[in-house]
């Protein structure tokens, strides 16, 4: 990432902590509507009750208040790795993750070119970290 598309990522950490539950509320309407095929992994309880938009609103905020340094979040996505790793999660389910964020992001923050590009690269970061994670999982339950 540039120093500039970092600027960008924490200079949206006051909005992720004010607005960070609309944002996934917006991304998982997005991601069922256009990938109804995932839904079965989620527990449709924790969408009503805001318990996922929650928990998922803290992991974008954690991971924008540490791009520059995700191994500060290792533990936190150790604990979410373990339940993806529960759930069947796959590398091949991130882009779809990543394609729904980018248009929450737009749709919500009426966000610049600039903006998206940013946050594309540091999905992609946040997302191989996650990726990497989950994987020595898998490999310590076989």
């Amino acid at each position: 990432m540039t120093k500039e598309q970092i600027e960008i990522i924490k200079n949206c950490i006051p909005i992720l902590q004010k607005n960070g539950e609309d944002l996934t509320k917006e991304f998982y309407k997005i991601m069922f509507n256009d990938y109804p095929e995932v839904k079965p992994m989620f527990n449709m309880e924790k969408q009503t009750s805001g318990e996922q938009p929650k928990a998922l609103a803290m992991a974008i905020l954690k991971a924008a208040q540490n791009i520059e340094n995700l191994e500060n979040i290792k533990a936190y996505v150790e604990h979410v790795g373990k339940t993806h790793v529960k759930l069947n999660v796959k590398k091949e389910h991130y882009p779809i993750v990543g394609a729904c964020l980018l248009k929450a992001i737009k749709n919500l923050l009426n966000a610049d070119e600039n903006t998206l590009k940013a946050w594309e690269v540091a999905y992609g970061k946040i997302a191989d970290f996650y990726i990497q994670i989950e994987e020595e999982l898998y490999k310590k339950q076989a």
